[in-house]
C-alpha cells in the first residue's frame, strides 16, 4: 500500500502559510495542509510532554513553549532539555507536535499553533536525584492535568513485565487522574519488538494510547513492539531530528516520534471538536483508522494508522456510540474491579475466603498493597529508557 492512501481525495485550498519539509512524508500521507489546517492548526490545545525537557530557544520552537516544572530534582522550568543521553529527546518531540518552521532544519510540527507544556521527568539526566521515575512521572502528569493540558506526551518507556496491570500503582493513579479531567494519555509502544519485545511502561497502563511504529510503506516499522496494548500506528522513520541548540539528526527512528505524531493528531481534534471528550476522541481515532495487519485490532499497529480529517470530521465520519474503544475499556475494567475488592465484605464472604477475622482480613490486604507498592517501586529504580 502508499502512504498516500491514507487520505481521500480533497478539493480543499492548500494552507500556504507554513511549508513541511519533504522528508515529513506524513503531511501528504494525511494531506494535512489541504484536509486539516484550513480547520485547525491546534490553536488553544495545550500539550504536555514529559521527556527531558525542551530547549525552548530554537527558532523551530519560537512561541510555542509555555513555562513547565521538572518533577526529576532538575530544578528547571520545562524550558531546557537535560538530556545527556541523545543530545535533547525532548526537544525533538516538541518540535514534531509543534515546530513553526526556522531554523536549521525548517521543520514543522503536525499542530504548529499548538502549545508545549515542557515537564522533565527524566531522573536519569539529574546525577544523584533523589526522584524515583515512577514519581516524577506521577508528579508530572498530575502538573500537566492542573496546567489545563488535553493531551499528554510519554515518549518514554521501562520494562513493566511482572507489575500488575503492567502498571506502578503510583502511576496508574495519576493516570486516572488525568482521565477523569478529560485529559488524553498518549505514549510510544517501544522499540524492543525484534528483540526481547516485553510489556513497557507507561505504554502498558490501563487508559493509555499507546502508539506503535510504521514506514512510509505502511508496513510496521521492524522494531516495534508487538504486544496485546498497542491501539494505534503512526511514522516512526523517514525524517530527521531536532535536538538540542537546533542540532539535525539524520537517521534517528522510533515510536517515540509516533507518540508525538499522535499526540499532535490529538490536538487537532480537540482544537477542531472543543467540546468533545476525551474519550470520544480515542474512539474516533481508533475507528477511523486505516489497518494495517489481520486481525483487528494486530499487536504491532493496533486499530491501525491514525487518519486525522476522518477523525476530526464528525459529519462526514460519523462513528457510532457503541464502536470499540478498548484503551478506556481496560481502565473501566480495572477501576470496576478494584471497586468490587474495596468493597467492605460480608462475614459470610470472609467465611467463605478461609474464614478470616477482620482483623486478619486487613493485615492480608495491607500486606498485598505493601508487595504491590514495592513492585511499583523496584519499576522505578530500573534507567528510563527513552524509545526513539
Amino acid at each position: 500500500m502508499a502512504a498516500t492512501s491514507l487520505v481521500a481525495a480533497t478539493a480543499s485550498p492548500a494552507a500556504a502559510d507554513l511549508q513541511p519539509r519533504k522528508d515529513e512524508w506524513w503531511f501528504s500521507a494525511w494531506d494535512v495542509q489541504n484536509s486539516v489546517w484550513p480547520l485547525t492548526k491546534g490553536s488553544g490545545v495545550t500539550v504536555a510532554l514529559l521527556d527531558s525537557g525542551v530547549d525552548a530557544g530554537i527558532p523551530e520552537l519560537s512561541g510555542a513553549v509555555l513555562e513547565g516544572t521538572d518533577t526529576a530534582g532538575g530544578k528547571t522550568d520545562g524550558r531546557k532539555d537535560m538530556d545527556i543521553f541523545e543530545d535533547g529527546h525532548g526537544t525533538s518531540m516538541a518540535v514534531m507536535i509543534a515546530g513553526r518552521g526556522g531554523g536549521n532544519s525548517g521543520y514543522v510540527g503536525i499542530a504548529p499553533e499548538a502549545e508545549i507544556l515542557p515537564v522533565h521527568v527524566a531522573t536519569g539526566d539529574v546525577p544523584g536525584s533523589p526522584v524515583g521515575i515512577t514519581a516524577a512521572l506521577t508528579n508530572g502528569i498530575r502538573f500537566a492535568v492542573d496546567k489545563g493540558a488535553k493531551v499528554i506526551n510519554l515518549s518514554i518507556g521501562a520494562g513493566a513485565d511482572g507489575i500488575p496491570h503492567q502498571c506502578p500503582n503510583k502511576l496508574l493513579d495519576s493516570i486516572g487522574y488525568a482521565l477523569k479531567k478529560d485529559v488524553v494519555v498518549v505514549a510510544s509502544a517501544g522499540n524492543s519488538g525484534r528483540t526481547i519485545n516485553s510489556p513497557e511502561a507507561p505504554g502498558s497502563c490501563p487508559g493509555v494510547v499507546a502508539v506503535g511504529g510504521i514506514n512510509s510503506d505502511l508496513r510496521p516499522w521492524e522494531k516495534t513492539q508487538r504486544q496485546p496494548y498497542v491501539a494505534l500506528a503512526a511514522p516512526a522513520s523517514g525524517s530527521v531530528f531536532v535536538g538540542r541548540n537546533d542540532k539535525v539528526f539524520t537517521g534517528a527512528e522510533g515510536t517515540s516520534a509516533s507518540a508525538a505524531l499522535v499526540s499532535g493528531a490529538v490536538a487537532l481534534v480537540r482544537a477542531h471538536n472543543p467540546r468533545m471528550s476525551g474519550r470520544t476522541v480515542v474512539q474516533r481515532l481508533l475507528a477511523t483508522a486505516l489497518p494495517i495487519n489481520r486481525p483487528i485490532p494486530d499487536q504491532a499497529t493496533g486499530y491501525g494508522a491514525i487518519r486525522i480529517a476522518r477523525a476530526m470530521d464528525t459529519a462526514k465520519y460519523p462513528v457510532p456510540a457503541n464502536a470499540p474503544n478498548p484503551v478506556y475499556d481496560r481502565f473501566d475494567q480495572l477501576q470496576g474491579a478494584a471497586h468490587d475488592v474495596n468493597a467492605t465484605p460480608s462475614a459470610e464472604a470472609r467465611k467463605s475466603a478461609g474464614g478470616l477475622s477482620p482483623i486478619m482480613y486487613v493485615a492480608v490486604v495491607g500486606l498485598a498493597v505493601v508487595l504491590v507498592g514495592g513492585l511499583g517501586l523496584l519499576w522505578g529504580q530500573r534507567r528510563l529508557r527513552r524509545v526513539r
